[in-house]
């Protein structure tokens, strides 16, 4: 009988650039050529994902027609099939699964269901394909499915499994928030056992704008244990045989399949020959949650300077929690050598956030500038003819930052990074155009509780932070004595409850029912509404939690509903 043999390519395209993702794709096919009959790439692995309104342009589904020929070309030479994700254009325009092999574009697989939800839009942009494509490679079958589908609960799956196929392909982009790789895994290993096959699950990697892919490929056998897992957050070619013989066997045993028959399923047959030696799987771990969160922000930040082609990036070091975390992750990300601090103290900074933050900058060994701002500010006063010490005096000094910062950016073509958080951005606790702002913001979907334990876990083997920033009260430091819990809740309570009421979407009398205090939680819901217009003119971060402000959040500024009524 032999043994199929499959690759898992688990690339990370550029949105748009078609060249590039093409040399991606050609490169490990070629790589993993001898090794297989099925080289599995990513949906829309030729375009990237999501391309969004480049998909409503014909000249970019020009060039990815045009890419498609380049492949179709390319395996001429290669006795291997690959199953490529791509904009596909017949009059409709499709998200599909192209089968290509032997100098021939074999066949097409038409994505069913089109997600609408969350950070999805392909009811915008493709139409839903309307039925299975089985591949029949003569020693077995294979079904074929993107993404959605096999996540559907009338997906194609069971229809395969019923026309005897014994291996089900699924090819993902799907974008990674804490927790999802334990309910994904769960979740295959039931639509394996249930099906009585393999399932095959090639995932993207990479950054883009918004979201994470964390890859982590993943492959199944029907008794729902993993027999192989690609790398997290990194690119991985990951080769395997699959013995279509323990499906049959396991199928003798059980007899729920045998109950009806699929028809009128499309079969594409492409004959191949089994192979005889089996290629060793491996699986490799997958991080525990500090370790993940802190590999996908490197990465968010990494590919979002790489793919916008910005030679380094600056931000403001205050000497507090947020930016010296924000530090970390960008000498993580991109080198110390491409990373720029700059210190920009107040009559209001204290000795301690001065010497925190020039000694962050020691332990990182990244360029520190200072500019001290308390003319410039001083300015500002006697120009307004200011006399009294306001939130809005307190916001002039942020904004001053900012000006300094972009002034930086503009001069010599740096990003500026944001060093605002979850929790922060909730609230409106933070200055529009001041330290909000930035072309990318980091940390931008990770609460307040969620920054220490992570500064906490990345000291525990860098030491990069000072204790002292870790042990100090929070402070913004824009007048005398200031403290964030001044203003806030404290940040254990005020992340309890914004993380019920954003991702959960717990109302006011739900989260009284679980006992927090009536005013606490007038206050917060209020302060979240009232920052609407705040967060629409924030900058882009990566997604990292189930429900991210962004695409992922879309409330009118205006609007007068009260969620506390």
């Amino acid at each position: 009988m032999g043994f199929l043999n499959l690759s898992l390519c688990q690339i990370n395209p550029t949105v748009g650039w078609i060249e590039e993702n093409l040399e991606k794709i050609k490169e490990a096919w070629q790589a993993c050529d001898h090794l297989s009959h099925l080289v599995v790439f990513p949906e829309l692995a030729l375009s990237g994902y999501p391309p969004e309104d480049l998909l409503l342009r014909l000249d970019f589904i020009q060039a990815c027609h045009r890419g498609v020929q380049e492949l179709v070309e390319f395996s001429q030479q290669r006795s291997s099939l690959a199953l490529v994700g791509a904009p596909y254009y017949d009059g409709e325009l499709y998200n599909a699964l192209l089968v290509i092999g032997k100098g021939r574009l074999q066949g097409v697989y038409r994505k069913t269901f089109l997600p609408n939800y969350s950070v999805f839009d392909e009811k915008r942009y493709f139409k839903a394909g309307g039925e299975p494509l089985l591949l029949d490679l003569g020693f077995c079958k294979v079904g074929l499915s993107v993404c959605e589908d096999i996540w559907h609960p009338d997906g194609w799956e069971r229809v395969y499994a019923l026309a005897g196929c014994e291996v089900l392909i699924s090819v993902n982009a799907s974008p990674y928030y804490v927790g999802k790789q334990e309910y994904r895994e769960n979740f295959l290993k039931a639509r394996a056992q249930d099906n009585i096959a393999y399932i095959v699950y090639a995932n993207l990697v990479g950054g883009q704008d918004e979201l994470v892919f964390d890859g982590r490929s993943l492959v199944i056998d029907p008794e729902g244990r993993i027999l192989a897992r690609a790398k997290a957050f990194e690119e991985d070619l990951l080769s395997l045989s699959l013995d279509v013989r323990a499906v049959r066997r396991r199928r003798l045993l059980d007899l729920r399949l045998r109950e009806k028959e699929a028809k009128g399923v499309l079969t594409l047959q492409v004959p191949c020959t089994p192979r005889e030696q089996g290629l060793a799987s491996r699986v490799e771990d997958s991080p525990k949650e500090e370790e993940e969160l802190w590999k996908a922000l490197c990465l968010s930040l990494r590919d979002y300077v790489a793919k916008n082609r910005f030679d380094k990036v600056v931000l403001g070091l205050s000497g507090g929690i947020d930016s010296s975390l924000v530090a970390c992750i960008a000498v993580e990300a991109l080198g110390r050598e491409r990373v720029v601090g700059v210190f920009m103290p107040s009559e209001f900074t204290s000795q301690e956030s001065a010497e925190d933050a020039r000694q962050l900058a020691k332990n990182l060994g990244i360029e520190l500038l200072e500019y001290p701002i308390r003319h410039i500010y001083e300015a500002y006063l006697h120009m307004l003819s200011s006399q009294e010490l306001t939130v809005a005096e307190e916001n002039l000094q942020a904004r001053i930052r900012a000006n300094m910062l972009f002034y930086l950016s503009n001069k010599h073509r740096w990003l500026v990074l944001s060093t605002s958080n979850k929790s922060e951005s909730a609230v409106g606790y933070s200055t529009i155009y001041g330290d909000m702002a930035g072309g990318f913001a980091p940390i931008k979907d990770l609460y307040k509780g969620q920054v220490y334990r992570l500064a906490r876990h990345i000291n525990a083997r860098r030491g990069y932070i000072p204790e002292r920033i870790l042990s100090r009260p929070p402070t913004a430091e824009l007048r005398p004595g200031q403290t964030d819990q001044e203003t806030l809740p404290p940040y254990e309570l005020l992340d309890q409850v914004l993380e019920l009421y954003i991702e959960e979407g717990l109302s006011y009398e739900e989260l009284k029912e679980l006992g927090f205090e009536k005013e606490t939680l007038e206050k917060v819901l209020r302060m979240v509404k009232a920052a609407e217009y705040k967060r629409r003119q924030a900058p882009i971060g990566p997604k990292l939690t189930k429900r991210a402000f962004g695409k992922d959040w879309r409330m009118p500024v205006s609007n007068l509903y009260d969620p506390c009524t």
